[in-house]
């Protein structure tokens, strides 16, 4: 099926952040930047009396990490079950329910189960 590559963000980070500080700079800037897409996601949706007990911050950290540490591991590995286990644990502590039927069938197309087309 492939190689599970990573994620090209991630990759860059690892390995230029220490060496070239105004790159780690700009790598810092769009991490920033998917959080903060995130979070004035959840704002909006708080904004309209969804789900008022998430920190929209917080979990958005969280969403970034846990999809930048599973990319990491399934190179690692070469196996793309962790990022359906992380993106199963993401949708588990999300603060909104998933757009159903898009949503699943998007996962699919993305992060197919092994033997699937």
């Amino acid at each position: 099926q492939g190689f599970v590559r990573g994620c090209l963000l991630n990759n860059l980070a690892h390995e230029l952040s220490l060496a070239d500080p105004d790159f780690r700079i700009a790598l810092a800037g769009i991490f920033a930047g998917w959080r903060r897409a995130i979070a004035d996601k959840l704002h909006a949706d708080q904004q309209v009396g969804k789900d008022e007990h998430t920190d929209p911050e917080r979990f958005a950290a969280l969403a970034v990490a846990a999809y930048s540490g599973a990319m990491s591991m399934a190179k690692a590995t070469q196996d793309a079950g962790v990022l359906r286990d992380c993106l199963a644990g993401l949708e588990r502590s999300a603060p909104s329910p998933s757009q159903g039927a898009l949503a699943a069938r998007r996962r699919n197309r993305i992060l197919p189960r092994p033997g699937t087309p």
